[in-house]
């Protein structure tokens, strides 16, 4: 510690006058001007700030959807107080299966916007926040004094550090495909696939509403390859609307116009669809440009689950039905050629499975798996001890999570 009275000094990490709590709207907007310097892209910092303020009144956000945290020293004399740390947490709706199949709807959250101002790294300042926060994170929003079962985050710093905290790393592939202009030839043409639909906002909310159900049907039935417990984040609409506010507004700053068509729908046998959704994701460099599917749903897959205890298609490892693969093809050369229509660099899918891998490959024979070093999904843990020797299952790990 310093001597100079002039100069604030900081405790140790481990002190006890170290606290977690939850910011002033003067402390809210000077971390947001703190982490702006690093994470505005290609906007102002005016905009950024503008940008924050704007995501913070969605519907997902509101009525305590998302909470402010930052570590402070209590003891500390200085005005304004310092803030050491900060980070945010989203509150959301999930599915666990434990046991037996009953599916229980549960308040999970999701951790973003760590951030640690520069002038205080290298004290232990981010870890000790985030053990406050589990313990926080414990009981958070739960009805009832219920324990949460778990929280999520998606790592930028690799896995270590969070992984020595409690959130344990979970697969991060994606496949990427390349933008394709009109006009511009792939393995398959337009004119070889079922025809696709675009989707606009109107459209998502009767698609999600679906989707949870089937979700909830998915971790409701016993499955061979899930011994254990199973969790999913729920993709409802107001967490697909959340995505849209970001992507609308940098838009609009750089662009003066928002994307309309929010993602691409074929309808097949039976009634059958096959969906994506996606979101557009501004760099500070054009090369970052990004369309990223948020969520792809097959509703032929989902049905043939029903009929059989085989091993699901989503692992790979059931066949899947013939229209199934043009489907997906189709879906996903709507999202290249959309990519190309707003400059993106690349279309990122998470979580591919073996017959998304295939449809992708009729567009793009070399297209490749890619293990990210950044987004890296990361799970802790927090309800009653798990059997050691039966594997966690995450379900529509896909960047609709991501937060």
């Amino acid at each position: 510690m310093s001597s100079d009275p002039r100069v604030p000094s900081f405790p140790p990490s481990d002190s006890p006058t170290l606290a977690l709590v939850h910011p002033t709207p003067e402390e809210k907007f000077e971390t947001w001007k703190l982490n702006g310097s690093s994470w505005r892209g290609p906007l102002s910092l005016e905009a950024y700030l503008r940008r924050e303020e704007h995501l913070a009144s969605q519907p997902f956000s509101q009525n305590g959807g998302v909470t402010f945290w930052v570590l402070v020293d209590t003891a500390s004399s200085v005005s304004p107080r310092p803030i050491l740390a900060s980070c945010e947490s989203y509150r959301k709706r999930a599915y666990v299966s434990k046991s037996g199949g009953q599916v229980e709807e549960v308040v999970s959250h999701g951790i973003g916007s760590v951030f640690c101002n520069p002038k205080f790294r290298k004290r232990g300042y981010a870890r000790r926040m985030f053990i406050e926060l589990g313990r926080s994170l414990d009981n958070w929003q739960q009805k009832d004094g219920k324990t949460a079962d778990f929280t999520v985050l998606y790592s930028d710093i690799g896995k270590e550090f969070y992984s020595k905290l409690g959130w344990q790393p979970f697969p991060s592939s994606h496949i990427a495909l390349h933008p394709v202009a009109n006009g511009q030839k792939s393995s398959r043409t337009n004119a070889e696939l079922p025809r696709v639909c675009p989707l606009y906002a109107g459209d998502l909310a009767e698609l999600c509403k679906a989707d949870e159900i089937a979700l909830h049907d998915t971790l409701a039935r016993p499955h061979v390859e899930r011994s254990g417990a199973s969790i999913a984040l729920i993709p409802d609409i107001t967490t697909i609307q959340w995505h849209h506010a970001r992507e609308e507004f940098v838009a609009n700053e750089l662009l003066g116009k928002a994307p309309q068509v929010k993602g691409a729908i074929v309808r097949g046998e039976g009634g059958q669809r096959v969906w994506c959704i996606w979101t557009r994701t501004f760099s500070s460099e054009q090369e970052g440009n990004t369309l990223h599917i948020l969520r792809i749903v097959i509703e032929g897959e989902v049905e043939k689950r029903k009929k059989s205890d085989e091993s699901a298609s989503r692992n790979g490892s059931e066949e899947p039905n013939q229209w199934q693969i043009p489907a997906v093809a189709s879906i996903l050369r709507s999202a290249c050629l959309e990519a190309a229509n707003w400059a993106m660099q690349g279309i990122q899918l998470w979580s591919p499975t073996h017959l998304i891998i295939l449809a992708a490959k009729q567009l793009e024979p070399t297209a490749r798996i890619i293990e990210r070093e950044d987004s890296i999904p990361s799970l802790r843990w927090h309800g009653p001890k798990l059997d050691p020797n039966a594997e966690l299952t995450w379900i529509g790990n896909e960047k609709y999570g991501w937060c």
